[in-house]
């Protein structure tokens, strides 16, 4: 039984508050764990929409990270008599809530550590990120991290195996997680989706998710997509376009193959769950994912799952609810495709489900309660 005379007050810090895995995280975290062990306040760099939906007992705050035009001024003015307004005002909100320790939700958030070393605050980062994302930070940034954080949080043992490489000392495991309870499906509307999308004429619906990137593999699909046309099947790609270069080179390459059994939908929000359900089975064509939430929900709408060995996915998939292919092959990813298709893995639904609810939230929060609850501070 936990000593509630060990209360925490902790201020954590956010790059967007919006709908990413790593900040899904805090907010399922938010929304479930024990209020009479800690008072949270959470600062964000953006007003990300998850910011009005936090609950009532967490303070927010927006950080000047960003600030607007008459912001911009004040921030120039400032300079010239030495004064730093980012780091004054969030060291305000420190002394407002009179926090016990900062939690940096996300590599992204080191940049904050400089400002806590000087003011002997004491830190928590919690890494979702494998190596191409530390290259959005500075070597000292990310080494500061390590050695002066008193705990890493690792989302996977991939981000944990690492963190060791690097040299933290003291790293625990904490997986990401969803709310299976805000699953909800309105079956009619995904078949009026099917449908329109004209989609039933195809053997098996692919989805695939996340905005696109090189990291996600999104510059892998106009070659997948002729393979699986082959097989009469369709790829479905649920997410925001990153709007580069890159996007246009696999419009025009999907365009000049003639490849009309490929679907980008762009983000999609309320009816997020009516979407992916049209699908009969998700690949993850990603580079590295640290965790796969995504993986998660696919399984926990009870769908087989194709990914490449790209990080903690493969501590999700196991024989009977998915495949993991190590060769980054694109058409033995295909190959592989097929056999989940046509069940040749006897894919059992039940097991799918049964692994989602294992990272759900009400059986991770317990364990990141006593994480946060056992650190002496």
């Amino acid at each position: 039984m936990m000593d509630k005379n060990k209360f925490k007050r902790i201020l954590f810090f956010t790059p967007y508050a919006g709908r990413t895995g790593s900040e899904m995280f805090l907010w399922y975290m938010f929304q479930n764990y024990d209020k009479s062990l800690f008072e949270i306040s959470l600062v964000s760099d953006c007003a990300g929409e998850l910011l009005p939906q936090m609950p009532k007992e967490v303070k927010t705050f927006i950080s000047l990270k960003y600030p607007g035009v008459f912001g911009r001024l004040k921030k120039i003015a400032a300079k010239f008599i030495k004064i730093n307004q980012y780091d004054l005002h969030l060291f305000k909100i420190h002394k407002k809530v009179n926090s016990d320790c900062w939690y940096l939700n996300t590599v992204l958030m080191t940049d904050k550590i400089k400002l806590a070393k000087r003011n002997n605050i004491k830190v928590i980062t919690h890494f979702h990120e494998l190596t191409s994302d530390y290259g959005l930070v500075t070597k000292e940034q990310l080494q500061l991290a390590i050695d002066y954080s008193i705990l890493c949080i690792a989302d996977s043992l991939a981000v944990y195996e690492k963190l060791k490489i690097l040299g933290a000392k003291n790293v625990v495991l904490q997986y990401e997680c969803i709310d299976i309870s805000k699953i909800k499906i309105d079956i009619d509307n995904s078949k009026r989706i099917k449908k329109e999308l004209g989609l039933n004429s195809y053997s098996f619906i692919w989805l695939m998710s996340g905005t696109s990137s090189i990291r996600k593999g999104t510059d892998m699909v106009p070659e997948l997509a002729k393979l699986l046309m082959e097989q009469n099947a369709a790829l479905v790609w649920l997410g925001n376009s990153s709007n580069s270069g890159m996007d246009l080179m696999i419009e025009k390459e999907v365009t000049a193959g003639n490849l009309e059994n490929v679907f980008f939908l762009g983000k999609k929000t309320n009816d997020y769950y009516d979407y992916m359900n049209i699908m009969d089975g998700f690949v993850l064509t990603s580079r590295e994912e640290p965790f796969g939430m995504v993986v998660v929900e696919a399984l926990a709408l009870g769908k087989p799952v194709v990914s490449f060995n790209a990080g903690g996915v493969s501590e999700i998939i196991t024989p009977e609810i998915g495949r993991v292919i190590d060769s980054w092959n694109v058409r033995d990813l295909a190959n592989t495709m097929k056999e989940v298709a046509s069940n040749n893995i006897g894919f059992d639904i039940e097991k799918a489900k049964a692994k989602a609810k294992h990272f759900d939230v009400s059986n991770q929060v317990g364990n990141w309660e006593r994480i946060l609850f056992n650190l002496e501070l």
